[in-house]
Order: structure tokens, then sequence, then C-alpha cells
């Protein structure tokens, strides 16, 4: 098993626990940890003794998102960019999603549990998911519009499937903090859990359920299933990307950011 500096990996009855370890900093995704999830989940994808993937975080939250500095490291590649600086970020931007896009192409399915709290980037990974049940507790934004920017690693394209067009668009564009119970009610998670512990409970209650059944017939069920949105998903991420390459660029952008990470250090 592949060993990682951000990320904990647990085998047991075929069932993979895939923990997001750096619980100092709020399971904050860093470069390193952002790019561990997709190599992770490429080992995982050739394993025939795993079939199922329960995601969570370790420590008091699940994670807080893209770790501002990352994005500043992103926005700020093209300094030395001997190369069209829109192509190099659309490029860079292509790769972060291709991370959280292994999540859906390994064909074992991952039930995302969400403890604390979950914002940005990290309803993007959870939104890669196949399902996601979460504390009630649990609290969600789209809180990309308020970093300045549009979300841009699937969760505008893949929660399209989860949630009414009207709350999707009423959630992106107000960054607004909605609950576990009120993620529930509007189907992005599937069922809500009072405590922590009966939440991982039920999420490896519901893995081994699946785990019991033929690995290839799941595999291949989700092979099926991705079929109905790979198309959209996939045209929906390279237009985003197109987007957000050129306004990255903005000095409005770099001001926000700026902003937020001065805010942050108080």
């Amino acid at each position: 098993m592949p060993i990682f500096e951000y990320l904990e990996l647990t085998l047991t009855n075929n069932v993979m626990h895939l923990q997001l370890a750096r619980p100092s900093k709020a399971n904050a995704m860093n470069k390193k940890m952002w790019f561990e999830i997709g190599e992770a989940y490429h080992w995982i994808n050739e394993q025939s003794n795993i079939h199922v993937v329960v995601l969570s975080g370790k420590g008091k939250q699940f994670s807080s998102g893209a770790d501002i500095n990352f994005l500043l490291q992103v926005m700020e590649s093209t300094v030395d960019c001997a190369n069209d600086k829109t192509e190099h970020l659309q490029s860079e931007i292509l790769k972060m999603q291709r991370a959280f896009s292994a999540i859906v192409d390994c064909s074992v399915p991952t039930i995302a549990a969400i403890h604390g709290v979950c914002i940005g980037g990290a309803i993007d990974l959870i939104s890669a998911c196949d399902i996601r049940l979460a504390s009630s507790r649990s609290y969600f934004s789209i809180m990309e519009t308020q970093l300045g920017i549009p979300a841009d690693m699937g969760t505008l394209q893949r929660l399209h499937f989860n949630l009414p067009d009207g709350r999707l668009r009423e959630l992106a564009y107000t960054s607004a903090i909605f609950s576990g119970r009120k993620a529930k009610k509007w189907g992005m998670v599937n069922d809500t859990y009072f405590t922590r512990k009966g939440l991982m409970k039920a999420a490896f209650v519901l893995a081994n359920r699946i785990a019991s059944h033929p690995n290839y017939a799941v595999r291949a069920t989700k092979r099926s299933l991705n079929l109905n949105s790979d198309s959209i998903v996939s045209s929906g991420l390279n237009a985003i990307a197109k987007v957000n390459s050129e306004l990255l660029q903005s000095v409005a952008a770099k001001a926000t950011m700026n902003e937020l990470k001065a805010k942050m250090k108080k």
C-alpha cells in the first residue's frame, strides 16, 4: 500500500478508509495533498481487493477546502512563465481538476462521510463522490464567489445532478453557509446523523453492504451510471478552466485573494 504525506489509507474487508490527514490545518488541501488524492485513486482503481472507499477527514473537520497559499501559488505561477499566461493557467487548472476527476473515473464507488466544515474546494471534492453522508452539525459553503472566482473544480458541473438548479445558483452566487440538515433536505447528501460516531458507523455499514456484492458488477454499474453525465461534466470543466485562466490574472481577483489571506492571519 502506498504511503502519502497528507492521506491515511486503511483497508479492512475490501473497504478502503481514505482520510484527509492535515488536521492541524482543518484538512486544508495544499498542493501536495491535492495531487495525492488523484494519485491514491489511480492506485485504488488498479486494486482488485478494494471494493468501496469511505472518504473522511481526520480530526474535527472534514476539510476547509483549498489552502489559500496553494491558490495564490497557482495565480503567481505566471510571473516567470515564458509562454502564454492564459494557456499556462488553463493547464494548471485542468491538472487540478484531474486530481478530483480521478474519484469519478475510478471504478470503485466512494462514500464521502462529512463532519464539521466542508467549504470551497472540499465541496468540489465531495461532488466527485458517488454517495454523500454528513453529520447534521456539519456545514457547507460554495464560497468561491467570496474569493472573487467561480468554483472550477466540479461543484458547478456535478451538483446539477443533485441540487435543484435554482438552489445551486443561489448557493453559488451568495457563498451562503448551510447545514448538513439543509444539504439533506435539498438532496446534496443522502442522509445525516446526529454524531460523528453515528455518521462513520453508517458509512461503513453502507460500504460493507456494497462490498458484499460482486465487485465486477458494482464497478460495471458505476461505469454505466457515469455515462449519463461524463460528457456534460467534461465540457463544463473545460469551459470553466478557460474562464478562470483569464480571471485569475485580473488585478481584482488577486487583490481579493490577498485580502482574504490577510484576514486569516489576524
